[in-house]
């Protein structure tokens, strides 16, 4: 058995509440139980050694003792989005090769469509009362994992697992290329969450938060499977709710909470409650940039401390995080490496100087070596996983992101960041969100362009952006300052709430600004 396993388990064996789901706690002694009858379920289905498991259900208790199940069963946890669409579900079952599956109502119901039957699954589970699937296992509702598969002979296995087995098999969103599969071990995963529970000083005495979809690593590692390790407990939402926020922080006397940067600007734009619990220690960002203009609205409106981070799915999380109070936070920075070795390097490999910008790049037990399936394995040089991150290192070891090597703005062979650019325009009060992008431009090659969001629908849309325009010609070189702005309802952003740039750039302009928008033009400068 694997540390990871063996520590888990070990946790498990003492009585004590650990996940609050739907209004009730669960008990180690539930978990342990459930997590018995769903590696029946799965010794039932004839799964084997290192065979792919698909869970497709929303956050909730259930998603965890899956997840916990199958990576102790030794077989990998093959998490995705409970909402993907037919098409993608389709192309994706294909592409992981998933041999059996725990489904929830929305994918229940499209495996069992006529034109479907040709998915690649053998088998699959669903976790839905009303979903009574004909000659396959089923377990359902409130009564989940409490039906005898009926017929079927059980031939548990003990299969051994080791620091170098696969446990979860996770997809990159895919905006540069195609996905590339990661695999991560039960060794890396261990050494992301001892990074986190040390970087965290987590313990017993912690209660988090959860909502963030489970169905990505940042809540997996950071908040399910580094509170379960440290003997914290876990109170689970299946998504972010604003009005609900502060009073389960407050109910449920929540110590931390592992957050995006959306989540942090709408409640920001919430009315702060009257009361907050003197048991919260933090409130930490990942996943995107987080703006500091926000953050220091954000700590100063609600005495909260805001702890940035920056991870990836390739390094099972965490890479940097600022140090806790009371520590020194950088604001704009991404903190400091947390037990893994960062470098950031030019073109040619070469470790460059303190605050000079580069590439930055990884290595540490908790990062991978390889792709499971990619184009190609271009990102892993002498021992090294480069991130596709641009940034820089300043003099006292704290890191700072400016883009990514391929969303940088190349205007006439100056180099954008568009993350500088979205920090300028956030400066005004007028401003809800921005997203800068490099559109095609035949006399520059790329123009910038900025899409904003208003926080008033009152007033004429093209002050608004007029505004933007003339407070970046004020701020920012001339070359960085956007040609066009556009003011849009919404912005796009995926489940963690990264900006989907991709997207901005498919959309069509045409169609999408007589829609959605007003727009303004600047001239080149």
């Amino acid at each position: 058995m694997s540390e990871l396993t063996d520590r888990l388990t070990y946790s498990f064996f003492i009585p004590k509440p650990i996940i609050h789901d739907e209004e009730q706690w669960y008990f180690t002694n539930n978990l342990l139980s459930d997590i018995s009858k769903v590696q029946d379920c799965l010794a039932g289905a004839g799964i084997q050694k290192g065979d792919r498991v698909l869970v497709s259900i929303p956050n909730s208790y259930k998603f965890i003792c899956l997840y916990l199940a199958i990576i102790d069963y030794g077989a990998v946890v093959v998490p995705i989005n409970p909402e993907m669409p037919e098409y993608e579900l389709m192309a994706f079952l294909h592409r992981s090769r998933v041999v059996s599956g725990f489904i929830g109502s929305h994918h229940s119901s499209i495996l069992l469509k006529e034109q479907a039957q040709n998915f690649a699954l053998k088998s699959f589970f669903s976790v839905e009362e009303e979903a009574i699937l004909k000659n396959k296992y089923d377990y359902s509702g409130s009564e989940w994992l409490e039906k005898d598969i009926s017929g079927k002979i059980i031939n548990r296995v003990p299969y051994e697992t080791f620091e170098n087995s696969l446990a979860v098999l996770l997809y990159t969103s895919g905006t540069t290329g195609k996905p590339k599969a990661v695999g991560l071990t039960h060794g890396q995963i261990l050494a992301a969450i001892e990074n986190i529970i040390t970087s965290h000083e987590l313990s017993a005495k912690d209660i988090t938060y959860c909502f963030l979809p489970l169905f990505h690593i940042n809540a997996q590692v950071v908040a399910v499977l580094s509170t379960l390790l440290s003997g914290g407990k876990i109170v689970i939402a299946a998504k972010f709710s604003a009005s609900k926020f502060w009073n389960v922080i407050n109910e449920h006397n929540v110590t931390w909470v592992s957050a995006v940067p959306t989540v942090i600007s709408i409640l920001l734009n919430s009315s702060r409650p009257s009361h907050i619990s003197e048991r919260l220690r933090f409130i930490r960002s990942a996943s995107s940039q987080l703006s500091m203009v926000i953050a220091r609205r954000f700590e100063q409106s609600f005495g909260i401390p805001l702890i940035q981070s920056y991870g990836m799915t390739e390094a099972a999380s965490q890479i940097c995080v600022n140090p806790l109070p009371p520590g020194k936070r950088v604001l704009g920075s991404v903190g400091r490496p947390a037990g893994l070795q960062l470098k950031v390097v030019d073109p040619n490999g070469e470790q460059c100087l303190p605050n000079k910008i580069g590439e930055i790049a990884i290595q540490g037990k908790n990062v991978i070596h390889h792709y499971i399936e990619a184009d190609n394995q271009n990102d892993f040089q002498h021992g090294w996983f480069h991130t596709g991150d641009l940034g820089y290192v300043d003099k006292d070891g704290y890191v700072f992101i400016v883009g990514r090597i391929k969303e940088m703005i190349n205007r006439g062979g100056e180099k954008i960041s568009p993350y500088e650019v979205e920090e300028v325009i956030r400066q005004l009060p007028a401003i809800k969100e921005a997203a800068v992008i490099g559109m095609p431009n035949p006399l520059y090659g790329e123009m910038v362009v900025a899409y904003i969001v208003s926080r008033s629908s009152q007033g004429n849309s093209d002050d608004v952006t007029k505004m933007v325009m003339d407070h970046c010609e004020k701020k920012l070189s001339s070359y960085k300052c956007p040609a066009e702005v556009y003011l849009v309802e919404e912005i796009p952003v995926g489940p963690t709430g990264k900006i989907q740039r991709s997207k901005l750039k498919e959309i069509s302009t045409e169609t999408y600004h007589n829609q959605t928008s007003n727009r303004i033009s600047g001239l080149f400068k």
